[in-house]
């Protein structure tokens, strides 16, 4: 079942891990891991898009002296 909202996949995934034997709790561990990072790239990329208006940030380290 394809949830609408990575939300409702991440709640779902956690519900899912209390009462899961303990064959299946790495697999859906996993799955809750790759479900978050997707969650925290998207909220990255909005922040990134919101605060620097399409712009790259630029290392300081990469610019010249």
């Amino acid at each position: 079942m394809l949830e609408r909202r990575l939300d409702d996949r991440i709640r779902r995934l956690s519900d899912q891990i209390v009462d899961a034997p303990n064959a299946e709790v790495e697999a859906i561990l996993q799955d809750l891991l790759a479900a978050i990072h997707e969650k925290l790239e998207r909220l990255r990329t909005r922040a990134a898009n919101r605060f620097l208006r399409g712009k790259s940030l630029q290392e300081r380290r990469a610019m010249p002296l």
